[in-house]
């Protein structure tokens, strides 16, 4: 009585959804009852009732299958507004039976495991892009599985309680840009130290142009500071465009601090940042909570 009672949970759990070929299975299995009917030929009815048999179990199996899987967050980058980012589930199989044909999907993206062992986990990895910036839930998780026929769907939902912090999304001019228009703003960058990988979007300016004619790759020049005790300044106040524009730009530039090791400090109305005492991590969560 208890065991009937698990599998009627299990079943309410997990949904079914027919597929092409279960709409194919059901047109065989009304045609073979028809000449079974006509013709009397107890083969055909035994080729009949196999079909039905078969399909059943594939469903029963498919149900147990898909029951244990449990997923949680692991890890994830960092979420910025309106731009796609990893993350990474762990998926758990709680139950004592190996699990296959395993998919995960949020949105538009799916993952997929082709077999989880008996109280095991794997790994999988998705990217997500959130619309606003500040705490925010990732949708709803479809785990779903074709096993072990294709002729429905077996699926549940999932939610990952986890909450998450999304940054501003990262916009605006570069500080180099910046820079050639207004230095007495910002601080002074006179010189470089050494040589760097040329990325798309930098500057043309920014290339160490004898490299290339020695036949090496494309390489920027690693920009520093003329004065290492000064700090680039940046006000919130005075700065031009909507509050989220502001705060996309800001973004943008604490990134570009972060790559080249810049140290600033932020006027954020009436907090002040300063790169020496906090991460940046930490500056972009102000951000992110303005």
């Amino acid at each position: 009585m208890k065991s009937l009672k698990t599998y009627i949970s299990i079943l309410k759990s997990i949904k079914n959804r027919p597929t092409k070929v279960f709409y194919y299975l059901v047109f065989v299995i009304v045609a073979l009852f028809s000449q079974a009917y006509m013709h009397n030929y107890n083969i055909v009815y035994l080729m009949m009732f196999f079909l039905v048999g078969v399909g059943s179990a594939s469903s029963i199996f498919g149900v147990l299958n898909l029951y244990g899987v449990q997923i949680s967050l692991l890890s994830h980058e960092r979420f910025f507004a309106n731009t796609k980012a990893d993350y990474t589930l762990l998926v758990q199989n709680d139950s004592p039976f190996k699990l296959y044909d395993i998919n995960i999907t949020c949105e538009d993206e799916t993952a997929s495991l082709a077999l989880i062992e008996p109280h095991k986990s794997k790994t999988a990895r998705l990217q997500h892009s959130f619309a606003k910036r500040g705490e925010a839930f990732f949708a709803q998780m479809k785990i779903h599985s074709l096993f072990p026929l294709p002729h429905e769907v077996k699926y549940k939902f999932a939610s990952l309680e986890k909450k998450v912090l999304v940054y501003p999304q990262p916009k605006g001019e570069s500080l180099f840009k910046v820079f050639r228009k207004n230095r007495s703003a910002f601080g002074e960058i006179d010189d470089f130290e050494g040589l760097k990988h040329f990325n798309q979007g930098e500057n043309i300016s920014t290339i160490h142009w004898p490299s290339l004619a020695k036949n090496d790759s494309l390489k920027s020049k690693n920009f520093v500071y003329e004065d290492e005790n000064k700090k680039l300044f940046f006000n919130f106040k005075n700065m031009r465009g909507s509050d989220e524009q502001k705060l996309s730009q800001l973004t943008f530039w604490v990134l570009e601090c972060e790559k080249y090791a810049f140290d600033f400090t932020l006027l954020l109305n009436d907090t002040q940042l300063d790169s020496k005492e906090l991460s940046f991590d930490a500056v972009l969560q102000t951000l992110a909570t303005y």
